[in-house]
């Protein structure tokens, strides 16, 4: 237990001194990398909860407190994985910080395909949305939530594939090493 403490207590006091040093390592574009993948996700699911909620729409049911419940829980995530994702601005580049553009070649390219497959998302369903929006039976297909809980939704699915690209990724390379 004690050479875990010393472990993590060593790897803080490097990633301090790196940090005077401005010196950036992959371990920590690729831990932001992650942090980001984990609040793309959160978001996703409070985004994606709130259109199952408003699709639901009675307001007395229990499904609809779970969803409500689920939704709270994926607003506190978001605020405590973005609190932590802040101290990564002393340990990372501002284009890393803001832009997603790693120096690691690794991290970069895993950001860069799951930025454009998001990219993507968004311009299809958002192409789709824009042709078929004033369509009268469209619109009929989207009663139940409507064409502003569809922009959600189609935003809480790009998020979703967004983040689970990041850390599906992410993982595969720690499993190769």
């Amino acid at each position: 237990m004690e050479i875990n403490e010393t472990r993590s207590k060593i790897n803080e006091t490097r990633k301090k001194i790196n940090a005077r040093l401005g010196v950036v390592t992959p371990e920590i574009e690729q831990q932001y990398l992650a942090y980001t993948g984990k609040i793309s996700v959160a978001a996703a699911v409070l985004l994606l909860m709130s259109v199952a909620q408003e699709f639901l729409g009675d307001k007395g049911s229990v499904m609809y407190w779970v969803l409500g419940c689920t939704m709270l829980s994926g607003v506190i995530l978001v605020l405590l994985l973005s609190i932590k994702s802040i101290k990564f601005y002393r340990y990372t580049n501002r284009l890393g910080f803001w832009s997603l553009k790693f120096q690691d070649e690794y991290a970069d390219y895993v950001s860069a395909s799951s930025l454009r497959i998001t990219c993507h998302i968004m311009m299809f369903g958002g192409f789709q949305l824009a042709i078929l929006g004033d369509s009268q039976w469209f619109l009929e297909f989207l009663m139940p939530v409507g064409l502003t809980d569809a922009l959600l939704a189609l935003l809480g699915v790009a998020m979703l594939t967004h983040g689970v690209l990041i850390l599906w990724k992410l993982r595969e390379e720690d499993a190769g090493e």
